[in-house]
């Protein structure tokens, strides 16, 4: 090779190499229930498009439907929000009967359905009319709408067929709003 053909190639070789030895590393964030901000220019007109806000689990079920939910008093939500979870807790009052409710979002719900069903081979129900798809197992209804997955699971002493309605009709409830 000519010494002009070698200091043409020898830059371009480096860019491509360059191009080639970038990070690969996996992230470690799940995949998000929100997508970033995106701005796509395109002569003569740009568009933006923007992910809706974060969703907070205890604002998606508060308090108050949680005690409608369950029947009972329960504890201020616990929130827990990080890049593998975010769940809200409703635990029972400590002088009542048993009972709490968990309302889980994002990447975490669509674990632990996956988990239950897969995993564990839970039996589910499909249940029509709530999100783009939605399964119910005893004390938990898991469903999807758009990207989004949310669980809500009670946990009672009493049967569940009790809840099963209330269950039903909060997850429409908060699907709608999503």
């Amino acid at each position: 090779m000519s010494r002009t053909a070698f200091r043409i190639c020898l830059p371009l070789v480096v860019v491509a190499l360059s191009a080639c030895g970038s990070s690969s590393k996996k992230s470690s964030t799940p995949p998000a229930t929100d997508a970033p901000t995106t701005t796509v220019t395109t002569a003569p007109e740009t568009t933006t498009t923007t992910a809706p806000a974060k969703l907070d689990a205890c604002a998606l079920v508060t308090k108050a439907q949680a005690q409608s939910l369950i029947g009972t008093n329960l504890q201020d939500g616990v929130s827990v929000a990080n890049a593998d979870l975010n769940s809200c807790t409703y635990s029972g009052d400590p002088s009542g009967p048993t009972a709490q409710v968990e309302v889980f979002v994002g990447a975490g719900a669509k674990k632990f359905y996956d988990d239950d069903n897969t995993v564990l081979q839970h039996t589910f129900t499909d249940v029509p009319g709530i999100g783009d798809e939605s399964h119910e197992e005893d004390s938990a209804l898991f469903f999807r709408k758009g990207t989004t997955w949310v669980a809500l699971r009670l946990t009672s002493l009493d049967d569940f067929a009790t809840f099963k309605p209330r269950l039903e009709a909060l997850a429409k409830d908060v699907a709608s709003r999503i």
